[in-house]
């Protein structure tokens, strides 16, 4: 038998890409090769499920849904405070006015410490997220209020709602921002601004009262020629 017979017994399929082939071709009804299938969808897929993938729209979405958790956190507290003096009443209908003036006061004494232990928490973490973002740390307590954030009953604090925060007011305020130790140029002058020091660009964007506040915090002394 030549080889003319030999390649006309071939059995169907075997050199036509078909299912018999060793290379099926998908377009003669082959299955693809194991591990095709998915891979543009595979591809597609990377990103990543950060806050930045989602787009402006999610972005203001999860800003929103945080919103109204502190809200509701807010609520549950106020809800909270309302039943302990409600209790505390009830509790206190046996007791001399005396004895009920006495409670009151160490129930408003209690309060007061633990708002204010709650304050320093929350003081020093914002410190502490502004220290490599911000040239001047303090600046973040300036801006930023405090009783929008909040220690949880275990003493935490969201680490990732001050970040945001402190994002949020550089997008606003990007004066603020720490330099890196590299010069900014002020171009009114030609020279280069030591770290923390700001130009008159940035004091186009300022109000008086910040003004003020950066003159007393000796970061206009490059502006105003203290520095040699």
């Amino acid at each position: 038998m030549n080889d003319t017979t030999a390649n006309a017994t071939a059995e169907p399929g075997q050199n036509d890409g078909g299912a018999g082939s060793p290379n099926p071709d998908p377009a003669h009804g082959g299955k693809p090769a194991e591990g095709a299938e998915g891979t543009e969808g595979a591809e597609g897929g990377e990103g990543g499920d950060g806050p930045d993938s989602l787009g402006d729209k999610g972005k203001k979405a999860l800003d929103a849904m945080k919103a109204k958790e502190r809200a509701a956190r807010a609520k549950a507290r106020e809800l909270e405070q309302q039943l302990a003096e409600m209790k505390a009443q009830l509790e206190g209908n046996d007791k001399t006015p005396d004895e009920q003036a006495l409670e009151a006061a160490r129930r408003e004494a209690a309060t007061e410490a633990a708002r204010k232990a709650n304050e320093r928490i929350l003081r020093s973490e914002i410190r502490a997220a502004a220290a490599k973002r911000l040239a001047d740390p303090a600046d973040a307590l300036v801006h930023l209020n405090v009783d929008d954030f909040e220690v949880g009953d275990d003493g935490e604090v969201d680490g990732e709602e001050i970040s945001d925060a402190i994002t949020e007011l550089l997008k606003k305020k990007p004066y603020l921002a720490a330099q890196g130790g590299t010069p900014s140029f002020d171009s009114a002058r030609g020279k280069g601004t030591p770290k923390g020091q700001l130009t008159r660009a940035d004091l186009k964007g300022m109000s008086a009262k910040e003004i003020n506040a950066a003159r007393k915090a000796g970061r206009l002394d490059a502006v105003l020629g203290k520095l040699k």
